[in-house]
């Protein structure tokens, strides 16, 4: 990951935190997917608990990406590519060694980001259309929120389709199912969930550092007041918030911890530093297996 040289004195780059992003990403899935591992299961809580601070950064880096991108439409088609290949190499992965690695789930957080930079830009498309009186991109915009409802509903009615009708296998038809999902998510679907996306796009325009870090901590309040709520609370509305959303996820005291982000958020100096852009799209998928494989090899070595 190369060497990450830190002066505190002069603030952390956007490329310093997101490699302090990637570490503490890392430390998070070695808890996550090498569990069974006996040094990661004693000290699971804490590794979960680090690991809470990677997605508030990368979210705070991605908003800065979307400010200061040179050409939009070919960062959100990095996003989206990098959402495609997450997924395509996880199908791909589970159909060959299912039975031995194990089966991912189709966690993407590529369609987290992608989601964030696609109703910022469509929300600066309605705010500029009122301020000059637009209407037209205003309308078009406003369409466009309403059509990010259109992929939940067609990676459904894709899913739902019985492959092993036509004579296919299990295996087979998995890997038919989990690459269409692989090239349609809808935004209810996303890793983190819809929530986050909700804090990405606050935190952009929020403005500065002081701004996205005040986002983040009422997003911390409410994981930390709304997981005993959810499990107190009575009524059709609690009742519609635990069986019928995915937000139990991350309502709740762990998550809540991605509040100790903050002191690295303030440490933002305004700089970009280094640019190495396809490095976080293929780490993010591959480090995972690789500590899946790791683990697989532990267990068949050394597990009892």
């Amino acid at each position: 990951m190369g060497q990450i040289k830190i002066r505190l004195s002069q603030g952390l780059t956007s490329y310093q935190i997101k490699m302090l992003a990637v570490i503490l990403m890392t430390i998070d899935h070695l808890g996550a997917y090498g569990f069974e591992i006996p040094i990661f299961s004693t000290y699971n809580y804490q590794l979960r608990l680090i690991g809470r601070l990677a997605m508030p950064l990368f979210l705070f880096c991605l908003t800065e990406s979307i400010r200061h991108t040179r050409n939009r439409s070919r960062f959100l088609l990095r996003l989206y590519l990098g959402a495609v290949g997450t997924g395509v190499f996880t199908a791909v992965t589970n159909f060959l060694f299912d039975g031995t690695v194990g089966h991912f789930s189709l966690n993407n957080i590529f369609y987290t980001y992608l989601y964030v930079a696609v109703y910022v830009t469509l929300i600066e498309m309605i705010l500029k259309a009122v301020k000059t009186r637009d209407w037209k991109k205003g309308i078009l915009g406003a369409a466009g929120i309403g059509a990010t409802v259109i992929p939940h509903f067609l990676s459904m009615a894709l899913l739902s389709i019985p492959f092993m009708d036509y004579g296919l296998d299990w295996n087979v038809s998995m890997l038919l199912k989990e690459l269409m999902e692989s090239l349609i998510m809808g935004p209810w679907m996303v890793e983190y969930t819809l929530l986050f996306v909700i804090m990405g796009v606050v935190m952009y325009f929020a403005g500065n550092k002081y701004g996205k870090a005040f986002v983040l901590v009422c997003f911390s309040l409410l994981c930390h007041f709304a997981g005993p709520a959810m499990v107190m609370g009575e009524g059709a509305f609690w009742e519609w918030v635990n069986y019928r959303t995915p937000f139990h996820i991350v309502f709740g005291s762990l998550q809540s911890k991605m509040i100790l982000a903050v002191p690295i958020m303030l440490l933002y100096n305004g700089k970009k530093g280094k640019s190495r852009k396809w490095f976080f799209y293929w780490y993010y998928p591959v480090h995972r297996y690789v500590i899946s494989v790791v683990k697989y090899l532990y267990l068949v070595f050394w597990g009892t």
